[in-house]
């Protein structure tokens, strides 16, 4: 969401501390251990393909790839890109990745040797434009949307695997709530499985759900119970499979609310149900559900984990901005290079 990014910015400045890292251990039950790495960026995009590649991305076009659980870190950082703040980034292995800027230009470059070059697939100079998120499905198939830049959200579509994105025509899409948008927050506010695409939104009176079952040809809108208005709505959303998902966010600016901020579907997005009792404790930029089901929330104010997306318990006071899970560890990412993991066992 464009509006709010540099208000955001220094609301999350005062709200940190700084890192100290220290080497890489082994983490135990629900230990969350910072892993040190040669960056101080501001990182927003993290994407662990397995619990040994992991890749991150953030501020100063920084890039950062990891093939060994975090002992060493390879800087493949997209050259002459300092402007750029990579908010997102997509992996399918240690070799092939997408990363996706939001502000200062929209850009998504993407690369086929572990980061040694990067292509530039798709560039926006147009300044109204603001990019929030990206996923794929597949090798081919990938989603990227961004705030309204007419009627409705933007959106764009690849089908073969990023070289060339078309915008969908806006009135294709429901026509958007009065200052309705994205939140660039982790760049998880959009989720593309096999043929269905969901993407969140806040800052409207009320904060929605968007859906195609049809890869983004046709959509319908739904309600949620995540708080509506400025600076408020779903900052992120996971999906364990094509019924059951969740959704996280809250109110940036009081973030420490703890109602309204989370929610659950059982039918692929059309109901979603407020956690009312035992939720996150407060709020919470980025979600992640590992392959056992277990979903990790993390924000400025702590990281939350729930077996049932019903029930919440709160493991760490320690902020991050974003989240993703690999095989049994979940990858966290923040501020000044701060970079943690940790593995939990049901």
């Amino acid at each position: 969401m464009k509006k709010y990014t540099f208000f955001l910015f220094f609301c999350l400045i005062f709200a940190f501390g700084c890192f100290d890292s220290d080497s890489v251990i082994q983490p135990t039950h629900e230990q969350v251990i910072q892993v040190k790495n040669p960056s101080l960026a501001h990182f927003r995009g993290v994407q662990a393909v397995s619990d040994s590649v992991v890749w991150i991305s953030g501020t100063g076009g920084t890039v950062l790839l990891t093939e060994n659980g975090g002992k060493k870190w390879k800087d493949v950082t997209v050259p002459n890109c300092k402007s750029l703040d990579f908010r997102d980034i997509h992996a399918l292995d240690a070799k092939r990745a997408w990363v996706m800027s939001s502000g200062n230009g929209a850009r998504i470059y993407h690369t086929e040797n572990s980061g040694e070059t990067w292509v530039l697939q798709f560039e926006d100079e147009n300044s109204n434009v603001f990019l929030d998120g990206m996923d794929f499905s597949d090798e081919l198939n990938g989603v990227a949307y961004g705030d309204p830049v007419s009627e409705s959200m933007d959106v764009l579509l690849t089908s073969d695997g990023g070289e060339t994105w078309t915008r969908i025509p806006s009135e294709r899409i429901p026509v958007a709530l009065k200052d309705e948008a994205g939140f660039a927050a982790s760049g998880t506010g959009v989720v593309y499985i096999d043929n269905t695409i969901w993407i969140a939104t806040g800052g409207g009176d009320v904060s929605r759900v968007f859906k195609s079952e049809d890869k983004g040809q046709t959509w319908e809108v739904f309600m949620t119970p995540i708080i509506g208005g400025a600076g408020q709505g779903v900052f992120s959303m996971a999906m364990k499979d094509e019924l059951n998902g969740v959704l996280v966010g809250g109110d940036y600016v009081d973030s420490t609310r703890v109602k309204f901020n989370c929610a659950f579907t059982t039918d692929g997005g059309e109901i979603w149900n407020l956690v009312e009792t035992n939720g996150p404790l407060g709020y919470r930029s980025c979600v992640a559900i590992t392959k056992t089901g277990l979903a990790a929330a993390c924000g400025r104010t702590g990281i939350d984990i729930s077996w049932d997306f019903k029930t919440w318990t709160s493991i760490s006071g320690e902020g991050y901005f974003a989240c993703d899970a690999g095989n049994e560890f979940i990858w966290l990412a923040g501020r000044r290079g701060k970079v943690a993991k940790f593995r939990l066992n049901k």
